[in-house]
């Protein structure tokens, strides 16, 4: 009854009270645990779990209790260990099979954390935290319409879900259906006008629409919440450099890159805003660094060879260029540099037929002639 009442402290004395009487029931322990985790008082809380355990180490619940708390206490791994001990005894509960599939998706483990939501789910199909985490594993795998329907599902359960929202108007949002996604995120904010992940969102699909004026007001007020969220500093980068604010976007990208220094994303940024102000070699310098570790990001070729250009080191550019038409011959951007490092090696001819792939692939030269020509001089 006291635990009941909220009457936490004296629960305690009284479970101590009780312990002191017997110190070997497990029983107490466990309670004792469940209200020191009440007072979030989680180190306390797990020591009297660990204490029930070894006496009564065959108690499933005993095992989800010390993996929630394990959560609290950010110790995946070992809230990974006990969730395993949890459902080797009871395989059947589905608040167990949920708290595992949360550790694996923090340890980034996705395709074990999307099985074990839908192990979650084949036991309670009904439970809505299980179908937003499945969408967002499914995020994490780059499932975008299947994670939309998993958030769609979780809607339909509990249309005030914040997180479902919010994970919807992600997964439109990498699908291309920008104003979906808007619609998605004020949804979201509808229900928490402070959400940093639907302020963000709705930041990152304003900007895909090119109303960067308003993602940067956003990304702003994310940012006074949480000034930790790097990809919230990365979008602000890239809307001031979308509205040519280079220095600001430097600015930008240099605190992402603070949170997480191998952001492929604010690395290419910053390059980008580099190369603007013609600052070649320091851009050079980060496009070679993104080439350690994403040499198959689409866009890092085309970015070395008009920063080689810059450089005038041609015959490097030249390179990169059929390196990244290579990934993408149907991008025009590579064929346009490739034009101009040829034109500049006095390559005329070539130069001439790069170019007009590159216009063809623009669509500004739609003539089936030129481009016949082109197929036969390459």
């Amino acid at each position: 009854m006291l635990v009941e009442d909220e009457h936490y402290e004296e629960a305690l004395s009284a479970f101590d009270h009780a312990l002191a009487l017997d110190e070997r029931n497990a029983e107490v322990w466990v309670l004792k645990g469940n209200t020191l985790a009440e007072l979030d008082r989680h180190d306390a809380a797990l020591a009297a779990y660990n204490q029930a355990l070894s006496l009564d180490a065959n108690d499933a619940t005993t095992w989800l209790y010390k993996a929630d708390t394990l959560t609290h206490l950010e110790r995946f791994p070992e809230a990974l260990d006990a969730c395993e001990n949890a459902l080797r005894l009871d395989p059947t509960d589905s608040t167990t099979w949920l708290l595992k599939a949360a550790s694996l998706t923090v340890l980034n483990r996705d395709d074990e954390a999307l099985t074990a939501y839908e192990r979650a789910l084949a036991l309670d199909p009904e439970e809505t935290d299980a179908w937003v985490g499945k969408g967002d594993a499914l995020i994490q795998l780059e499932r975008y319409p299947a994670a939309a329907a998993a958030y769609q599902h979780a809607l339909e359960l509990d249309p005030d879900e914040t997180a479902a929202w919010t994970g919807l108007g992600d997964a439109l949002d990498a699908l291309d259906r920008h104003a979906d996604a808007l619609r998605a995120f004020d949804s979201a904010l509808a229900l928490d006008d402070e959400d940093v992940g639907a302020l963000v969102g709705k930041a990152d699909a304003l900007a895909s629409l090119d109303r960067d004026e308003e993602a940067l007001a956003l990304y702003d007020r994310a940012l006074a919440q949480d000034d930790t969220i790097q990809w919230a500093w990365t979008g602000k980068g890239d809307v001031l450099a979308n509205l040519e604010r280079e220095d600001e976007a430097l600015a930008a990208y240099d605190t992402a890159l603070k949170l997480e220094p191998d952001s492929v994303r604010a690395l290419l940024g910053k390059g980008i805003c580099l190369q603007t102000l013609e600052r070649y070699e320091e851009a050079l310098t980060i496009f070679d660094h993104v080439q350690t570790m994403e040499p198959g990001e689409n866009s890092l070729w085309a970015l070395k060879g008009d920063a080689q250009t810059g450089l005038e080191h041609f015959e490097e550019a030249l390179a990169s260029y059929d390196r990244s038409i290579g990934m993408d011959a149907a991008s025009p951007w590579p064929w346009y540099g490739k034009s101009n490092a040829l034109k500049a090696l006095g390559r005329l001819q070539e130069a001439a037929v790069a170019h007009a792939r590159a216009m063809a692939l623009a669509g500004e030269d739609d003539e089936d002639d030129e481009d016949d020509e082109d197929d036969e001089q390459d």
